[in-house]
């Protein structure tokens, strides 16, 4: 995780410093979703994984221990669906630059 977090947070700023006006448009919508990405594995996923580790570890798996990870899979089906979402739009750039260059 101590590698993981700062390079998505590397990749989120560069993405940000390539594209710094645009607001709308593929590239617009791929920009909305990050921030709910980050924030939602910041403050649900990675704090959720470190409960869960210590809960296991303590062998308290009872009802708060289901609770949190079912909460954490919700958390990340939905990172995971907006990730996806983000390269789709990805590819769809790739392909509108490949045919105006060509």
């Amino acid at each position: 995780m101590w590698v993981l977090i700062p390079c998505i947070i590397t990749a989120g700023i560069t993405g940000n410093l390539m594209v710094p006006g645009v607001k709308g448009g593929v590239i617009g919508s791929k920009k909305k979703r990050m921030p709910f990405i980050a924030v939602n594995g910041l403050f649900v996923l990675l704090p959720s994984a470190v409960y869960l580790n210590y809960l296991a570890s303590e062998g308290q798996l009872d009802t708060v221990f289901y609770t949190v990870q079912g909460v954490e899979l919700l958390a990340g089906f939905i990172n995971l669906s907006l990730m996806f979402l983000n390269i789709r739009d990805g590819f769809r750039i790739v392909r509108a630059r490949s045919r105006h260059q060509s």
